[in-house]
Formats: C-alpha cells, structure tokens, sequence
C-alpha cells in the first residue's frame, strides 16, 4: 500500500495554507506537534492521524512549494518513532525528538539530490545501511527530498525497493512537482 498526499491542492488553498503555516510559525514555534496541525490543517491533519494507526511502507508528499509543510512531515516522523511524550511540555523536553531535529538519530536516513539528480548510487547504499538491524527502534525511516530529482536507474532502483519492504522501513518522498515525478512511481 502506496499512500499520496498533495498537501495543497488549489492555489487557493495554497495561500490559506500558507498563511496558516506562518500562523504556526509565529505562535506555535517551528517545534510543533503533529496536534497543533489539528486545526490549521484538518484534512491532512486526520490523513496522517489515522494513518498512524495502520502505517503504510511508503508516503508521497506533493509541497507545490511551501516550505513550512515539512514541519508537519516532520512532526508526522515524529509521532511514529516517539511514544514518550502526551503533551506539549513532555515534547519540548523530549531527547529523542531533539536528536531527530538536529539530524543525528541514528534511524532516520535523509537523501538529497547529489548536484542536479539523485544518484542510483545514493539508493544503493541506502539500501545496504538499511539491510542491518536497527540499533534504536524497530521503524527505520528514510527522506528522499526532491523525489522529482531522481535519475532513471535511481527511480528503478527505489522502486524495487519499495515492491519488496522490509518490515519497519519507511518511506518518505518529498517532491515540490509531482508532474516530474516518473510514473512508476
């Protein structure tokens, strides 16, 4: 099961969005729960709420260029691999959602397009570094930003990978155009 999300979907909606997000920003600080989207963004809100409860192995989100909607990716990232925290309080102080902020838990692998494209050769030592156990939790996630970017033979090479998952690994595709997306995909 492959789930799609396209954050905003009219341009109208693109602009409440934003403004919402700013809105976020300036009083909720960009450390933000996947709870305080709850009511600047109730339908992706609930999406990824309940699909929490029943967690796909892949996830597509389409930005169309807004910047803050990786805050509320990275809050849903968040939420699948910390239990600890109930309240705002608990999350502000949490260790673990500190280190994934600062980019050094171990469990989450971020790939960015290596000069213009996303290299077959990124995919494959993803690959490999997630073919070991797991050292910290037992979901492993991996971000792909900039899916629109990847070459042929990476795209091909993703996408066996995403045929055949292995249990605890997800995937999180980030694409700005999802036009530019290969259709396999």
């Amino acid at each position: 099961k492959f789930i799609y999300y396209t954050i905003y979907d009219s341009i109208w909606i693109s602009f409440i969005a934003i403004f919402c997000s700013i809105i976020n920003i300036f009083f909720l600080g960009s450390d933000c729960m996947l709870s305080d989207y709850k009511e600047t963004e109730p339908i992706i809100y609930k999406q990824l709420k309940n699909s929490k409860k029943n967690l796909s192995h892949a996830y597509l989100f389409n930005l169309n260029g807004n910047v803050y909607a990786m805050d509320m990716i990275m809050s849903f990232i968040k939420e699948i691999l910390c239990h600890e925290h109930k309240s705002k309080e608990e999350y502000e102080k949490c260790a673990l959602c500190k280190r994934i902020d600062d980019g050094n838990y171990t469990e989450i692998k971020r790939i960015y397009p290596d000069g213009l494209w996303i290299k077959k050769e990124q995919l494959d030592d993803l690959q490999e570094e997630f073919s070991t156990k797991s050292l910290e939790s037992d979901k492993r996630i991996y971000i792909i930003y900039e899916a629109e970017k990847l070459n042929k033979a990476a795209a091909n090479s993703l996408l066996k990978f995403l045929e055949e998952p292995l249990d605890g690994i997800i995937a999180i595709l980030v694409t700005n155009n999802i036009n530019q997306m290969l259709n396999t995909i």
